[in-house]
């Protein structure tokens, strides 16, 4: 399976629950998707005026399918979370998320056809950003990074993304 195919079939699988614009500008540099999805859950007693509490929860997800994958797509991949996903996403503008926030996932999927350098898995292994919004009262966002190696079938992820990269493991 080359990974075009493999990236419109994971693309496929994320339709029936995320919404997805394809292709994605960020400044410059494309995504081959961009796929968000939000869910809000609630708890409350007899009506729904008299709500006890409620969590707001996200994820957006930025697909790329490359040839090679380099340190600098991943540098690339954080400015753009930290000037324009995490800003303008994940808190609309705002100084802060909104009240019911209590998480955000940023997930960056790259499908790489030629195999990844020991630099690079390096870099992965090292890439995080985390954040808390009000020490933590209005939620947090954190950003997963995703690699498939389709040369050497492997799945490759930061410390943030190890359970993707566990259930990923049994499809791929």
């Amino acid at each position: 399976m080359t990974g075009q195919d493999y990236l419109e079939k994971m693309i496929n699988s994320y339709r029936s629950a995320f919404d997805i614009i394809r292709p994605y500008d960020i400044n410059g540099d494309i995504f081959d998707a961009y796929a968000s999805f939000n869910v809000s859950s609630a708890k409350y007693v007899l009506v729904k005026k008299a709500e006890l509490w409620r969590a707001d929860c996200y994820e957006h997800t930025f697909f790329a399918q490359k040839q090679k994958l380099s340190v600098e797509d991943l540098n690339r991949f954080k400015k753009h979370v930290v000037s324009f996903i995490e800003p303008q996403l994940v808190r609309k503008g705002e100084k802060c998320t909104k009240k019911d926030h209590m998480y955000t996932y940023i997930t960056g999927v790259y499908i790489i056809d030629q195999g990844i350098s020991d630099e690079v898995k390096k870099a992965i292994k090292k890439f995080r950003f985390f954040k808390n919004y009000r020490w933590g009262l209005r939620g947090y966002s954190e950003v997963r990074i995703l690699v498939f190696d389709m040369e050497n079938k492997k799945i490759i992820g930061n410390p943030a993304a190890r359970e993707l990269v566990k259930g990923y493991k049994k499809a791929f």
